[in-house]
């Protein structure tokens, strides 16, 4: 989690400046705006790429804990039967 607020605020950062940079260049109000255009949906394409394999991860790591959940519900299972199953011997 901590890395990859790192990495949107770094790509943050970048994105400003390119942004600061391009208002200061000595170019076409129309050119410049294009330009800005063009590099915020490179850092919006960059950003989701990010957040998809963020998500992915997060969606692997919550399969396996909940196959872990599973099998360890499922020994507790088995483990009651065969405590009942023995308690009942023992009654008898």
């Amino acid at each position: 989690m901590k890395s990859a607020k790192i990495i949107l605020g770094t790509l943050a950062g970048v994105a400003i400046g390119v942004q600061i940079g391009l208002l200061i260049a000595p170019e076409k109000g129309k050119t410049t705006r294009n330009k800005l255009s063009q590099k915020g949906e490179g850092y919006l394409k960059e950003i989701n790429g990010q957040f998809d394999h963020f998500v992915k991860g997060m969606n692997e790591k919550l399969d396996k804990m909940n196959k872990n959940i599973a099998t360890v519900a499922e020994e507790t299972k088995t483990k009651g039967k065969s405590l009942i199953a023995e308690a009942k011997d023992k009654t008898k």
